[in-house]
């Protein structure tokens, strides 16, 4: 199963025109780790990546240290990450490094999954505020959300699950 995870503002970014995520608190970061861990692979695209090894050790250090498989897609075949990570060539690929993978990164990669039919469910972390403009986590267009019932919590913002139909 191919889920797909985002945390976005009340009004459905998940970061602002410039790419800043300033209005994402870091205690939250915890529910992000506890989610990946459920799933055991978290694929993510070359600007994920690099966006959270610029994160402050106190945030980075625990999501390097977790059990999980790291996949990170990419076209750049000169592109090495750290140890630790696998890299994809195409989301093809990265998803079939397992059965169960959880992907969080920007639109680039959410919409290529999506046009390709490998997104089964999409999972948002939805924060209380509204920062009016910014960046959605993927086009809806020719995406049916199919809202299902959450059982899961998580601190600090409301869950919602979609099935992709």
């Amino acid at each position: 199963m191919v889920t797909l995870f985002n945390v976005i503002s009340a009004d459905g970014f998940i970061t602002r025109k410039d790419g800043r995520e300033d209005f994402i608190p870091s205690d939250l970061w915890q529910n992000f780790l506890d989610v990946c861990r459920e799933h055991g692979t978290l694929i993510m695209g070359r600007k994920t990546y690099d966006a959270i090894q610029g994160y402050d050790k106190a945030l980075l250090v625990p999501f390097e240290k977790s059990p999980i498989k790291k996949v990170v897609i990419t076209k750049n075949r000169e592109f090495h990450p750290k140890v630790g990570y696998i890299v994809a060539h195409s989301p093809r690929d990265a998803v079939k490094v397992a059965p169960n993978v959880l992907v969080s990164s920007g639109p680039t990669i959410n919409n290529l999954l999506l046009r390709e039919g490998l997104v089964d469910k999409i999972i948002l972390h939805e924060l209380p505020e509204s920062i009016g403009d910014g960046i959605k986590p993927f086009d809806r267009d020719g995406v049916t959300l199919l809202p299902i019932e959450s059982s899961s919590k998580a601190k600090g913002v409301k869950v919602r699950e979609y099935r992709v139909g």
